[in-house]
């Protein structure tokens, strides 16, 4: 029976398969399961050992508060009474809500976080050992490797998950919660782990110049969005970041009950909506939008794997992709900013002004060739063109619309310009205190700067060149507004270089009521510099394109 399954394994996915034979044999399956219910005993242990226990009949005077007593008080203003035999009134179901809820969220942990690691700690010893070439030249297609990886590589983990349910689904009945709220979280942790194993299967692939350095940051990162999804919701356009976790499907159950340990992570969750559609009050509703953020997600990262894995030289995306993911991604976001309700200030456009920035870095590096492609394009440019494109493809502006071994800067300032196309209905009807089309200026020329760096660095002949490219943005993004802090150049005294070199004119009001004049002058500097970068890019492209014999005639 096991053979004959397997061998309908290995017709359907070769590489599942081969993950199968070598993870799940008969000591590992021993050790997964073994810690799951080591650690499902733990925590059962744990909490019952937080159960108050009453004091001999007269020694103790004073009124006893425990969360668990039976009191409609706050958690921890509960007073415990006595029953006939003498033993405090427990509420169970709050005590089994509490194993339900921490249950669910280490979990949701280990599968992000420790799957996370293990797919790029091993496709980075692929790397190492030069299997991963082997599989690239073997007959399967990019997608079945990645569908393989994704389910043979953590198959341990899904073991280890599937041995809770039982106790899970125990638990959130005798809570009282209802089946379908609990039913709900498992698609949930289906969407994210698709979406974060997808992710990290991209991010081993894009980065294996770290080295060993790439699971622990993988998964450092994983940790990261975990534990901002364990804030409390704000109503703006970072709550998107809440519906990368299943802890979004959390939050409705745990809102079914008052006075909870957790009441941080249901606030304003009867409040949230998207596009004006109440969101909160609806598990279904906001099931479907999990599973969209989610699924939108894992789709990009699918797209990306299969244009790197066949041809590691491609870029992450095509521009034609990255237009479409631009668009896919803004609108996503302003369906989170669009409340009947918002926040005051703004918290909303800052928020916006985050996701964007993080959104065109991780766009940057997607589009930016490497220094062969760019030397490629730039001498054989015109005989590379497809015949039936040659008529519209011959003009330079087009061919870096579309072209994927152009540079990135065209590519990314279009992106730009429609992501302010679809933002600025919403940004008319926001009352915000700033002039948002100065500082949309602002943004979009940082943002070209930084990619003609990334762009310039990739096309030097230096190792690691997508180190220096890294280490360079980065702190063209940090090191300003720290170093003028050392200073003591606060923005009210230095406006013109707060303007210039950082994203400070949507967080500081001396910097909104900044005088024409000095934002004109920050608007020229920026200018300059970009100009100044993109002929350098210039200079070297036409360099390049410059045949071997020619060179040596000029010579």
């Amino acid at each position: 029976m096991t053979l004959h399954l397997l061998d309908k394994i290995g017709n359907w996915n070769p590489q599942l398969f081969r993950e199968i034979k070598g993870r799940l044999n008969t000591g590992n399956m021993a050790i997964a399961s073994a810690f799951s219910l080591s650690a499902q005993v733990l925590l059962f242990k744990s909490v019952s050992a937080q159960i108050p226990v009453p004091p001999p009949k007269g020694s103790y005077t004073n009124p006893i508060y425990h969360r668990f007593c039976l009191d409609d008080a706050p958690p921890y203003e509960r007073i415990c009474v006595r029953d006939a035999f003498s033993n405090f009134v427990i509420n169970w179901p709050m005590w089994w809500l509490e194993i339900f809820t921490w249950l669910s969220i280490f979990s949701v942990l280990a599968l992000l976080v420790a799957g996370t690691y293990l797919l790029v700690s091993d496709l980075d010893k692929e790397e190492r050992r030069g299997t991963l070439n082997f599989i690239r030249l073997s007959p399967q297609s990019a997608k079945t490797i990645f569908i393989g990886k994704i389910l043979g590589v953590p198959i341990l983990l899904y073991l280890a998950a599937i041995l809770t349910v039982p106790l899970h689904l125990y638990s959130g009945l005798a809570a009282q919660i209802p089946l379908n709220e609990i039913v709900c979280f498992y698609p949930a942790v289906a969407a994210s782990c698709a979406l974060f194993y997808s992710g990290a299967m991209l991010f081993g692939l894009t980065t294996s110049w770290l080295g060993g350095f790439q699971p622990w940051l993988a998964s450092a990162m994983v940790f990261v969005v975990f534990g901002i999804s364990w804030l409390p919701l704000t109503r703006t356009a970072v709550d998107v970041l809440h519906f990368l976790s299943p802890l979004a499907m959390l939050r409705y159950p745990l809102s079914l009950v008052d006075k909870t340990d957790f009441d941080s992570l249901v606030e304003n969750l009867d409040k949230l909506q998207w596009f004006y559609s109440p969101v909160g009050t609806n598990i279904a509703i906001g099931l479907a939008l999990s599973l969209l953020v989610c699924g939108t997600g894992t789709y990009w990262m699918w797209q990306g794997w299969q244009r790197r894995f066949p041809n590691p030289s491609a870029t992450v995306l095509s521009k034609r992709q990255s237009y479409l993911l631009v668009i896919c991604c803004q609108v996503i976001f302003l369906g989170f900013a669009l409340q009947s309700d918002p926040p005051g200030g703004n918290s909303n456009l800052i928020c916006l002004l985050i996701l964007n920035l993080v959104m065109f870095l991780a766009l940057i590096a997607a589009l930016t060739s490497d220094r062969q492609s760019l030397y490629d394009w730039a001498r054989y440019r015109k005989q590379i063109v497809p015949s039936n494109q040659k008529l519209w493809r011959r003009y330079p502006l087009l061919d870096l619309i579309w072209s994927d071994k152009s540079p990135a800067v065209v590519a990314i300032s279009i992106n730009f310009l429609s992501s302010v196309i679809i933002l600025t209905p919403w940004a008319l009807l926001e009352k915000s205190e700033n002039n948002g089309f100065g500082g949309v200026i602002l943004c979009l020329n940082l943002i070209l700067i930084y990619a003609a760096i990334t762009q310039l660095f990739l096309f030097t002949k230096t190792r690691n060149q997508e180190i220096w490219a890294a280490c360079t943005v980065g702190s063209a993004i940090l090191l300003p507004p720290v170093i003028f802090s050392m200073l003591l150049l606060t923005p009210e005294k230095a406006p013109f270089l707060w303007l210039s070199s950082t994203f400070g004119f949507w967080f500081s009001p001396s910097l909104t009521a900044a005088s024409g004049n000095t934002f004109l002058l920050s608007l020229l500097s920026q200018w300059t510099v970009l100009v100044l970068l993109n002929l350098k890019l210039r200079s070297q492209l036409r360099l390049a394109g410059e045949s071997a014999s020619k060179a040596l005639l000029k010579a």
